[in-house]
């Protein structure tokens, strides 16, 4: 079956944002009242005798494709269906279809997990430096859980390596790195665990996992969107993360929107 043919329709999917947007009644976002009136494919409030719609009070605001489209924009971005199909499938540019890439993105409710226990902690450089796009990530590791947390970082010097273990490891976990300079010293002064390998020597076990991370990362970044700027790495890392931590998030547009389009509060 083709994904066109899981697509509701216009109306459906219409119905379905002003649910998820405003529960149960349709009401002003200004003055919270209930009786509105519906003028033409917008409502109008008598009191405030302002129009609004279900897409102009949500992140949704300024949407200039249809319902549809935007339906199958979710789908494509949550299956990481490639780039230049995906745009040929909804029928839109690719401009427009990166910068509603990117609005999924920001608007995706996700909060990073606090890691414990064994962490496997290294660093990778993304992007091309004689391009000037390259940036250093730092990535985490959790062992027990199989959970994830990466950041971009300016550089990877022994202040901000610490920074990140202090941020996102709790105290008395063991922290798995390889030989490098900068992560000497995490367990006298901060009561980590601490075991090493030595990457020049061709040992990679106690950071095998990581090591995958950003080989899975790499690859879901070039198969997805081809290429990237560095001023979307953070994002791009934010929902590269999620779908390891809270694949719940991408099952079904629904589930996205759901989460996303919060109901709108009243004044």
């Amino acid at each position: 079956m083709s994904i066109l043919d899981e697509v509701p329709s216009e109306s459906k999917i219409k119905s379905l944002v002003a649910r998820m947007t405003f529960g149960k009644r349709i009401f002003c976002p200004r003055c919270g009242t209930s009786h509105v009136r519906r003028s033409e494919k917008r409502y109008r409030c008598p009191k405030c005798r302002r129009p609004f719609s279900a897409t102009s009070v949500s992140w949704l605001s300024g949407m200039k494709i249809s319902h549809r489209q935007l339906y199958l924009l979710i789908v494509c971005w949550q299956r990481r269906i490639a780039f230049d199909t995906a745009c040929s499938l909804c029928g839109v540019s690719a401009i427009t279809a990166r910068r509603w890439f990117r609005r999924f993105r920001y608007h995706l409710v996700y909060e990073s997990p606090h890691l414990a226990g064994t962490v496997e902690v290294d660093e990778a450089f993304l992007g091309k430096r004689r391009f000037g796009n390259q940036k250093v990530v730092l990535g985490a590791f959790e062992r027990a859980r199989r959970t994830v947390v990466v950041r971009m970082t300016h550089n990877r010097e022994q202040e901000t390596t610490d920074r990140f273990i202090l941020r996102h490891i709790e105290g008395r976990s063991t922290v798995c790195t390889d030989s490098a300079p900068c992560y000497e010293g995490i367990d006298s002064f901060f009561g980590y665990r601490h075991e090493t390998c030595n990457h020049s020597e061709f040992v990679f076990g106690p950071t095998n996992l990581i090591e995958n991370v950003w080989s899975r990362l790499k690859g879901y970044i070039r198969r997805t969107y081809h290429h990237y700027h560095k001023e979307w790495l953070p994002s791009l890392l934010r929902e590269f993360e999620a779908r390891i931590n809270a694949p719940e998030l991408f099952i079904s547009p629904l589930n996205f929107l759901e989460t996303s389009l919060v109901a709108v509060p009243t004044r």
